[in-house]
């Protein structure tokens, strides 16, 4: 057996000392690594995030909502919304503003209503919906995409999230003075 002395042990001492300063000097330089590429990580999806916003992954090119007339003096009109933030008004009776009307909003507002309406899944909606009374007005939609136009009859007579959504369309139908008078072609 080895025999320890004062001198011994006060070196084993210090080796354990440096030996734990070490390891703690490596814990401590793995954590805030860790740390700091976590933090560049959340920026980077937060600026990804940021650009999305502006890009339509929906598909949907514009959606169009229109309301349809009745046997008495029901507002006919459809308003559309196009992904680069057009808006379109078409007033045919029963309406303040007559004619057709366009303005424009920032496309990364008209792209946000577009992906909020997508949660829907418009594709799953059925042509047209049965309805039971005739002199009702209806509601209406068509939804372009690149290649094809989803239509949406009745949709009064469908899933109450086509009837809310026909008001938030509504919302965006009151025309004033940022609209202009587009003539239409014949």
């Amino acid at each position: 057996m080895e025999k320890y002395t004062f001198v011994n042990v006060k070196i084993l001492k210090t080796m354990r000392n440096k030996s734990i300063g070490l390891i703690a000097s490596i814990l401590i330089v793995t954590v805030a690594g860790t740390a700091m590429a976590m933090h560049k990580d959340k920026k980077k999806s937060v600026s990804t995030k940021q650009k999305d916003e502006s890009v339509n992954t929906t598909n949907i090119k514009s959606v169009l909502m229109g309301r349809s007339a009745c046997f008495g003096k029901c507002p006919t009109y459809s308003i559309e919304v196009f992904e680069n933030g057009l808006i379109r008004y078409t007033g045919k009776d029963f309406v303040a503003k007559i004619g057709n009307y366009e303005k424009m909003i920032p496309a990364v507002n008209a792209i946000g209503f577009l992906k909020e309406f997508n949660t829907l899944q418009p594709d799953t909606l059925h042509y047209m919906y049965e309805t039971k009374i005739a002199d009702l007005p209806g509601i209406y939609y068509f939804i372009t995409y690149p290649d094809s136009v989803k239509r949406v009859i009745n949709a009064d007579a469908g899933p109450r999230i086509l009837r809310d959504w026909a008001l938030k369309f509504d919302s965006l139908s009151k025309v004033d003075d940022i609209w202009v008078k587009k003539e239409v072609q014949k």
